[in-house]
């Protein structure tokens, strides 16, 4: 993953530690992805930021495994092609982790009355990061 403006760096990581909350910054209009960390070799961190009926829909990458770290609120893990026989929903909620291997269609939806708020951990195969949509690759 490509550092995109206002991403630490590992040359710029101050400490190392970070503090996930500091990250939650919502939009009315649509899911609001925070950038966080980019190593342009194989970690990206962002945070999302869900209110209320809000939604990061389903998609897949073919090179990236995530790991999501609910850091607040509530709401449902999407599992799976929608309308598809294995496609499923869990409830999730803050201080739990949602692991993702690669090519693995998935989702998050904010079922909950609060915002929700989570870190997308992304492996980034040496760079190269595509997000799957309907079928349709976008590279970045």
């Amino acid at each position: 993953m490509k550092p995109m403006p206002g991403m630490l760096t590992p040359e710029t990581l101050p400490s190392g530690t970070l503090d996930p909350i500091q990250f939650a910054k919502y939009s009315q209009e649509k899911a609001n992805v925070v950038p966080v960390y980019a190593d342009s070799e194989d970690l990206g961190i962002v945070s999302w930021n869900l209110l209320p009926g809000q939604a990061n829909e389903s998609h897949s990458h073919p090179y990236a495994a995530h790991c999501f770290v609910i850091v607040e609120g509530e709401g449902h893990f999407l599992k799976g092609q929608p309308g598809s026989a294995e496609y499923a929903e869990y409830p999730i909620k803050a201080g739990q982790t949602v692991v993702i291997p690669r090519n693995q269609v998935h989702g998050i939806r904010n079922t909950g009355k609060t915002p929700l708020s989570y870190f997308g951990i992304t492996t980034t195969a040496g760079g190269e990061y595509a997000r799957v949509v309907d079928g349709v690759v976008h590279k970045y």
